[in-house]
């Protein structure tokens, strides 16, 4: 790039890339305005009324035919009176052009020679929006500029008409300067004070003409993969076609696919039959009523008329017209936002949509459709997310990876990530097309959103994710950013906020107004009554907004005595799964009262509580790092017991490899610190694996052992808890007078220590043993005489269990009027305390009972059930999930469904054989599927 000093006078040579340099003026690399073809340093002006103006000054006139005519070519309709320009001679004398309006630029002395004034512009600016501001604007006001004649400049336009300077400049700002305009249609004076004034921000910006080449280069084309939106297309559709005019809110956060859905829905075939066609308004491009007045007009292609406003040219058309129109303002929250044009924006598109032969479809962030319009909402409020298939098969489509299982698992997990969010799957499935899965992955742990954006695309709203999400946090004022950062470190954000958020941030200044601000921009959902952040949303704002250390703080506290009020409730708390993850990072990152002491408390305290509920994973979650903590303390007792209580989640989920692993080296922990009570707890546990696993000569001697510690020591209870257990693995080995003993040994010990519910215990191991001897009376005396223990004690696992068993005795008798009911009952109990896994097996029950009673459809949609609620269990119970499998197949057989009967067997089997610790139930199966063969070959 050039260099050229100029003394008062700009060289008429200018180049476009020129730097241009007058003392006291400084303009760098400019671009030129619509409808100039080069001249790099420029003011545009923006005619009224059709008047003609010179573009000149006394010093230097803009001489050259050839780039005049160029402007007159591109000119827009209020430069039509240009033409009169060009007929004038280039040779004119300066007198010739004394009684035209010109542009002068004078030193406040008189000379016009001099422009030597501190006026300073710097045009190669990179600074920020937030550099830009602190801009103040003071019109009309009388005050002399400050600083001697010698050090000030105006600019004068001595013209009665609106001018704006600079207007198409780019990346300038004014530094510490003083503009003085004048020539208003009163000849007012404004006067522009600010410290920096950047070209988005300064008064003295003109409108920018639209044009249909603008439009239509920022309309984009329909979307070629579009996958997993065909309800909410067809709903569209429906709502588009209906009787009646129909305007259509298309709402939701950034990236969510708004624009994809109008364009879809505009492009069926039904709405094309309907409206012939559609017209298609970027409204990022038009930034207020006027924008949209032009943009409609550019549209439709009407032509302007003299003496008529494209207002008023506008509202003739659509006053006149017959045929239904459909207007589609995409991305409406950029006028609806822009300054202070909010209610000029809602009065134009409520008239619009006043006109009968016009339909809206509006696509916006927000939570409802703009103006007091009667929209229909696409969607239950907003547009969702896309369900996990969908996200993996556009992941698919973009990426043209190969489908396999690896593939689908790394997928599933990236989507997962980035909560199944349209723009943020595309983006970085783009980058799946150069690099693997496995680099993608820890690029997306270390980079998070700085990894979504479109490579050499300019940043924007489809092609970066992070300034998609900026556009929103633009419009929010200070206290709504504070809570817009405390939101991001919470990751399952604030269930039930109209209860919980004034509790959890009590010093959050009018919370309500600052939460519908965060809904209005959609950087926040609500669903469900909870305050959610999308995933790409919250990783950005969490790293951009931190969260203050007084709103931490505050959650801290919150978390705290949530935790200490669940510790003491008799009845689990049903919301505590909806703060699951945020209790796990407030204690794993706990930095209040109490330090890491206090938090593994917590982490402890809610590994009871989840347990009890059998949501193993999450106990397990906690369990872990609570250890890490303990560990940190070293508190190396409880950091022990947590590994022997992460053995015992291992051991219900039938994870006995891993099981036997972490009780063992707690065993091995609590024998270097003596403690012989937890060893023999840790012994017991173990016996209980190898019963488990069918090793009963392993799970006896370890028992033994385990009862010979606890007697050693005089712990009864583990004593008798011992007896219990062999006595059970000697009925499980059809060793029933010495299960009777045993058991019979344990009874009498928990009685002695009054122990009611180790007493009942016994009872239910002797009922059961009686019932598989057939030994029915006894069964159902021993059982009847637990139960009633149970209730006495108020232990309602106990009494449904008791009642299931009962019901399994009668059914064994052919009784099974008798036991449904008992069957039912205890469904009843274990749904009051929603335990999963046992309302499961009552289901089994039942159905393998209406299958006996030839109830087919109801012993159908019990088996069904069963294996529904089996699935959402968050440890798969692969041992009873293979037994419903398998009598529901025994359900098909009765039925003479041979096929779905062996597909049944089939499924069940391979249960048991992927789990090496149940092949002992193959054979059956195995025998079940043989039996299938022979019954299809028979029915062929």
């Amino acid at each position: 790039m050039s260099r050229r000093n100029l003394s008062n006078i700009p060289d008429p040579r200018i180049e476009e890339g020129d730097e241009i340099s007058i003392p006291g003026i400084k303009i760098g690399r400019l671009e030129p305005a619509e409808g100039f073809s080069s001249f790099a340093g420029y003011w545009s002006h923006e005619f009224r009324e059709q008047r003609s103006s010179a573009f000149g000054t006394r010093q230097y006139k803009y001489g050259w035919t050839r780039d005049k005519k160029r402007f007159v070519e591109k000119r827009s309709l209020s430069h039509l009176a240009f033409d009169a320009e060009l007929s004038r001679p280039d040779n004119r004398t300066r007198d010739e052009d004394k009684d035209e309006d010109a542009m002068v630029v004078d030193g406040l002395g008189g000379d016009q020679e001099n422009i030597s004034a501190p006026f300073s512009m710097s045009l190669d600016s990179e600074e920020s929006d937030d550099q830009r501001k602190g801009t103040g604007a003071s019109k009309h006001d009388p005050k002399e500029p400050r600083g001697s004649d010698q050090q000030q400049n105006i600019l004068k336009v001595v013209r009665q008409a609106d001018v704006s300077l600079f207007a198409e400049a780019k990346k300038f700002s004014i530094n510490k300067s003083q503009i003085n305009v004048v020539g208003r249609d009163q000849y007012n004076t404004h006067n522009y004070f600010g410290e920096q004034v950047g070209a988005s921000e300064s008064a003295i910006t003109s409108k920018k003409k639209i044009t249909y080449d603008d439009i239509h280069f920022a309309t984009p084309p329909p979307p070629k993969i579009f996958i997993g939106r065909d309800d909410l297309v067809n709903e569209g559709v429906e709502i588009l076609c209906g009787r009646g005019q129909n305007h259509l809110a298309i709402l939701g956060p950034g990236g969510i696919g708004k624009t994809c859905l109008a364009l879809v829905i505009s492009n069926k075939p039904e709405v094309q039959a309907k409206f012939q066609k559609f017209h298609f308004l970027p409204c990022d491009i038009l930034e207020d009523q006027n924008g949209l007045i032009q943009g409609l007009v550019q549209v439709l292609g009407l032509k302007m008329q003299e003496g008529k406003s494209q207002h008023d040219i506008l509202y003739g058309y659509l006053q006149g017209n017959q045929n239904p129109l459909l207007f589609i303002f995409n991305n409406f929250e950029t006028p609806w936002n822009y300054k202070d044009a909010r209610t000029e924006v809602k009065h134009f598109i409520e008239k619009i949509a006043e006109f009968s032969c016009v339909t809206l479809i509006v696509t916006m962030r927000g939570m409802e459709g703009p103006g007091d319009i009667t929209w229909r909402i696409l969607g239950e409020s907003q547009i969702p997310v896309l369900s996990r298939e969908a996200a993996r098969e556009a992941f698919y489509q973009i990426s043209r990876k190969l489908k396999t299982e690896d593939h689908s698992e790394k997928i599933d997990h990236l989507n997962d990530q980035l909560d199944c969010v349209p723009l943020a799957i595309r983006l970085i499935a783009q980058l799946a097309k150069k690099i693997s899965l496995e680099n993608l992955l820890r690029r997306w742990n270390e980079l998070k959103t700085k990894i979504l954006s479109e490579s050499g695309a300019q940043p924007g709203k489809l092609t970066n994710v992070e300034f998609s999400i900026e556009l929103s946090v633009r419009l929010l004022d200070p206290a709504a950013k504070d809570l817009l950062g405390a939101l991001s470190y919470l990751p399952n954000g604030i269930p039930y906020w109209n209860q919980t958020l004034s509790k959890m941030l009590p010093d959050v200044p009018e919370p309500e107004i600052k939460v519908f601000q965060l809904l209005d921009c959609s950087l926040v959902l609500e669903k469900s009554d909870a305050l959610m952040m999308l995933a790409p949303v919250r990783e950005y704002i969490s790293a951009r907004y931190n969260i203050s250390d007084f709103f931490h703080s505050q959650i801290e506290v919150f978390y705290v005595e949530m935790t200490e009020i669940v510790s003491t409730d008799t009845k689990p708390r049903e919301d505590l799964d909806l703060h699951m993850l945020n209790l796990f990072k407030i204690f794993a990152q706990y930095e209040g009262q109490g330090g890491q002491e206090k938090a593994a408390y917590c982490l402890q305290t809610l590994r009871y509580i989840y347990y009890d509920q059998d949501k193993y994973i999450n106990a397990a979650k906690f369990l872990a790092e609570a250890r890490v903590k303990l560990q940190d303390i070293n508190d190396k007792y409880q950091a022990a017991e947590c590994l022997q209580k992460m053995g015992e989640i291992h051991r219900m989920q039938s994870r006995y490899k891993e099981a036997i692993s972490m009780i063992s080296e707690a065993k091995y922990q609590f024998q270097k610190m003596g403690n012989d009570k937890s060893t023999a707890n840790c012994l017991w546990s173990l016996g209980d694996i190898y019963r488990m696993q069918g090793k009963y000569s392993d799970a006896t001697e370890t028992l033994s052992e385990a009862r010979v510690l606890s007697q050693s020591i005089g712990d009864q209870n583990r004593t008798a808890h011992c007896l219990w257990s062999l006595g059970n693995i000697y009925n499980m080995q059809s060793k029933y007078s010495e299960a009777t003993e045993t058991l019979s040994e344990a009874r009498v010990l928990y009685q002695s220590i009054e122990s009611q519910s180790g007493t009942a215990k016994c009872l239910w191991s002797l009922g059961e043993m009686y019932g598989m001897q057939s030994k029915y009376s006894e069964a159902t005396e021993a059982l009847s005489e637990a139960k009633d223990l149970y209730q006495s004690i108020g232990d309602q696992r106990g009494t449904a269990e008791c009642f299931k068993v009962l019901g399994q005795i009668l059914y064994s008798q052919d009784r099974l009027d008798e036991a449904i009911p008992s069957i039912l009952e205890a469904y009843r109990i274990n749904s009051y305390l929603n335990d999963i896994r046992e309302m499961c097996r009552c289901l089994e029950d039942s159905g393998d009972i209406y299958r006996r009673m030839g109830q087919y459809e109801l012993a159908k949609q019990a088996f069904i059930d069963a294996l529904g609620s089996y699935s959402q269990l968050q440890s798969t119970d692969h041992y009873s999930m293979g037994w419903c499998l398998y009598r529901f197949g025994r359900l098909f057989k009765d039925m003479g469904e041979f096929t779905e009967a062996t597909k049944r067997f089939q499924e069940a089997m391979d249960i048991f054989v992927s789990h090496g610790n149940l092949d002992q139930y193959v054979p059956m199966c195995e025998k079940a599927l043989k039996g299938m063969e022979s019954l299809i070959e028979v029915a062929e």
